[in-house]
């Protein structure tokens, strides 16, 4: 991207502080943010509730999965899942993250994951029993255990494409700004 998209502009704040306040406003019991590089710069732009607590991943240029583990080493004492919300989806709204909560919750089911037309999506919540797994995947993120435990999964049908939606290009995040300028007209 040039810059860090954390920072981009979105609506009257920037993409992580929406996916922060998402976060907020939702049932979640705590949020760990998890940063990495630009760690100084995003932290001195961003503001979290008191149900949020901050780590830096100094692995960062490790790839993606080294903030899944670094989020998982640095879990609050009694965590019984974990929710993996992505800093470039600032769709994912408190909404969508309750459902997906409120059905792990209701099925105990060890990993749940929201679903758009067939096509899995993020919010991901996998149970604390798999965190020796997640602690050791590799690039390709959390896939492999999903792969691996078929039977201990529950998809989540919902009417939301954003699920499936990220910023990783100049041209994504155009498409996603004028995606949110279309929601706000509709």
């Amino acid at each position: 991207m040039g810059t860090p998209k954390q920072l981009l502009p979105w609506g009257k704040t920037i993409i992580l502080q929406q996916v922060i306040d998402n976060a907020a406003a939702s049932h979640l019991d705590k949020v760990l943010l998890v940063i990495g590089a630009h760690a100084d710069e995003i932290d001195s732009k961003i503001t979290v509730s008191s149900k949020t607590m901050i780590v830096v991943n100094h692995d960062f240029k490790e790839g993606m999965s080294s903030s899944v583990k670094c989020g998982v080493k640095n879990k609050p004492a009694g965590t019984e899942a974990f929710m993996l919300l992505l800093g470039d989806q600032p769709f994912i709204s408190p909404a969508i993250i309750d459902r997906v909560l409120d059905e792990y919750r209701k099925s105990k089911r060890g990993i749940v994951i929201p679903v758009y037309n067939g096509k899995r999506g993020h919010p991901v919540i996998f149970a604390a029993k798999y965190k020796l797994e997640l602690l050791a995947i590799a690039d390709n993120g959390a896939k492999a255990i999903v792969n691996n435990h078929p039977y201990d999964i529950l998809e989540v049908p919902l009417d939301a494409p954003e699920i499936l939606t990220d910023i990783d290009t100049p041209r994504d995040y155009q498409e996603a700004k004028a995606q949110a300028e279309s929601r706000k007209k509709d």
